[in-house]
């Protein structure tokens, strides 16, 4: 198979449909999805509006590329590469009805929906099982959650319940293993890791924080396992 090698940027600047991103994406989505590239990934993404990132990402990733697009309101056909879903991502209605048997179907997620922090959380937790092992959950546009009373709901600057701060706690599940006492197991009188939230991500390798980007790298825990090397004598 001949994998393609052209560079995201150049496949943006060439695109037929409009599309929308900030320049620092494109090293970000390489660094992140490149590995997809030629193995035919299926995609959701929420909130394709004119069409040209699906359109990219079907030039970028090669032949058998799927999308699944959603949107309240696309301006966009559907093509050979793009299904269109209309719907509310906030709504959990919406996921339950019409992806509640795609489990671990997707190999990679993409919020660039609404931008508003109860929608991103919501689509998280509604989509996150629906990610295969070895996946990728990207949300962008995460500035969203610093806005405070701007366009959005529940922004502003170390605000509980923005998605980048739902997204820290998310950090904590990483270790849970090294804090037995933190998830309810042995006396601790401090704050606690809510073990409905270990449940919900127990399969999570990595998060990364980027300006405006936030990833969560989906798998089976990394093995922790010390390997020693003694010096010979």
């Amino acid at each position: 198979m001949t994998i393609n090698r052209m560079k995201l940027r150049d496949i943006f600047d060439n695109l037929e449909l409009s599309c929308d991103k900030f320049e620092h994406y494109f090293g970000l989505y390489e660094r992140h999805l490149g590995r997809f590239v030629g193995k035919s990934p299926m995609i959701l993404e929420i909130g394709v509006q004119f069409g040209g990132s699906a359109e990219m990402w079907n030039k970028y990733f090669g032949k058998g590329t799927f999308v699944y697009g959603v949107d309240i309101s696309p301006q966009c056909n559907e093509t050979n590469y793009l299904k269109l879903l209309i719907g509310d991502q906030g709504s959990q209605e919406f996921w339950m009805e019409n992806f509640s048997g795609m489990y671990k179907y997707f190999d990679i997620i993409i919020d660039d929906g609404s931008h508003n922090n109860p929608d991103q959380i919501t689509t998280l937790l509604n989509c996150y099982n629906l990610i295969k092992d070895d996946g990728v959950y990207w949300c962008e546009d995460t500035h969203t959650s610093y806005y405070f009373n701007v366009r959005v709901s529940d922004g502003g600057c170390k605000n509980k319940d923005s998605f980048t701060e739902f997204a820290k706690n998310i950090v904590d599940v990483l270790s849970s293993n090294h804090a037995k006492e933190a998830i309810g197991v042995g006396p601790f009188d401090g704050p606690r890791v809510p073990p409905i939230l270990v449940s919900q991500f127990d399969n999570i390798q990595g998060i990364h924080f980027y300006d405006s980007v936030i990833v969560i790298d989906k798998g089976p825990r990394l093995k922790f396992s010390r390997i020693i090397h003694k010096k010979k004598v």
